[in-house]
């Protein structure tokens, strides 16, 4: 089968982090013997603007670990201020490019992630060739998007109802969606998963040892962007009544964005700097080794579609403390893989990290029992053997 996947979060070298789920999804289903290429549209790179130079590294059409992408351009500012004229600016920079491509490379199916801009985009552009679309809807464009109303929800309506199949990672997420409209064929919920090849248990002791981490301490890992979604505020409160422990907890935070500052001056008011170590933005396959030198995964965000790290985290062989929020209630079992709590209430958080770290028995139950779900269930493999009969039915 020929699949063109759309994502305008595909990597590229501007930002080789950015949308990895996406490649490791395409990745397992070239596994699985199918012919897959990429369309992923990056924004303009105007001379005067700093910083939007990075696009300037973005070249016309690469080879990304075995798969040929095309970048196209298109209009786009920061901070979603395009409005609904984004999804316009989409469909107009692929129509032309998805023509000359399926004359060349009969595709059989085109696969969206994001509803908006990426599925409507799509549902417009491959309609001109006969050519099935099925997207996938993972949080911000089934929650956040509608919110804003107007010309914006209207273009998720016109989706939901009018993309040939419609996917969701949660059961959640497949509520968001029949909520907004009523979609042509029943919304199939295919869960996220992590690269078995990166994401695997590893000894502690050695991985604490590679990346220069105290043998001895108790280590809470986060990975995440720094932002008031990720809930990472929150965690810093729960380190701050974790501070009076025997052993006080250290907090290693892998990940960057617009909280650092206010994070920093609040980890010094707590008096807790010797407790949070910030090691930046890491390396996708490089994330495996923080989770695997951490006794337990926290994920205290305020929402989320199905967490991709928490799928990760799993199947690194840990448990995980997080929010119950959209869909992580969906993978994280509380009782069973880990504990789940109110967002944004850092009594419960700290009380959920105390109670995890001191049980390790119970501890040890739950990361065999994660490593266990997330074997079986949350991999790209079965993520995309999960995707087949789906693009079989809307090529009939």
């Amino acid at each position: 089968m020929k699949i063109l996947v759309l994502s305008h979060l595909y990597p590229s070298p501007a930002d080789p982090t950015a949308g990895t789920f996406v490649h490791e999804q395409a990745t397992a289903l070239t596994d699985l013997g199918h012919d897959v290429r990429i369309v992923s549209p990056k924004g303009f790179a105007p001379p005067l603007l700093k910083r939007w130079r990075r696009f300037r590294d973005v070249p016309g059409t690469a080879v990304h670990d075995g798969l040929r992408v095309l970048y196209p351009r298109k209009v786009t500012l920061p901070g979603g201020r395009l409005g609904h004229w984004n999804a316009l600016s989409m469909r107009a920079s692929i129509a032309g490019p998805l023509r000359r491509i399926h004359e060349r490379w009969p595709f059989d199916a085109v696969h969206a992630h994001m509803l908006v801009p990426d599925g409507w985009a799509a549902m417009g552009a491959a309609s001109e060739l006969g050519v099935p679309v099925l997207a996938t809807a993972h949080r911000a464009d089934v929650l956040d998007v509608p919110a804003r109303g107007g010309a914006q929800r209207e273009q998720v309506v016109e989706a939901v109802a009018g993309i040939d199949q419609v996917v969701a990672v949660s059961q959640a997420m497949r509520r968001a969606c029949e909520s907004l409209a009523q979609p042509r064929r029943e919304v199939a919920v295919v869960p996220n998963g992590a690269d078995a090849r990166v994401f695997h248990p590893r000894d502690r002791a050695a991985t604490r040892r590679d990346l220069d981490l105290p043998a001895d301490e108790r280590i809470i890992t986060f990975v995440g962007a720094l932002t008031p979604r990720k809930g990472i505020d929150t965690l810093i409160e729960a380190m701050g009544r974790l501070a009076d422990e025997t052993r006080p907890p250290l907090l290693v935070v892998a990940g960057i964005g617009e909280l650092r500052e206010s994070l920093d001056a609040r980890i010094a008011e707590l008096g807790i700097g010797d407790r949070v170590r910030f090691v930046g933005k890491v390396p996708h396959d490089d994330v495996a080794l923080w989770m695997a030198a951490g006794d337990v995964f926290c994920l205290p965000s305020l929402s989320e579609g199905l967490p991709t790290v928490v799928c990760e985290a799993m199947a690194c062989g840990r448990a995980v403390v997080a929010t119950a929020v959209d869909g992580t209630p969906e993978i994280v079992d509380d009782g069973a893989t880990g504990y789940l709590v109110p967002p944004t209430d850092e009594v419960a958080l700290a009380d959920a990290l105390r109670r995890i770290l001191n049980d390790d028995a119970r501890r040890a139950g739950f990361e065999a029992e994660a490593l266990r779900r997330s074997q079986e269930t949350y991999t790209w493999a079965a993520n995309a053997a999960a995707h087949i009969p789906l693009y079989e039915a809307i090529l009939r």
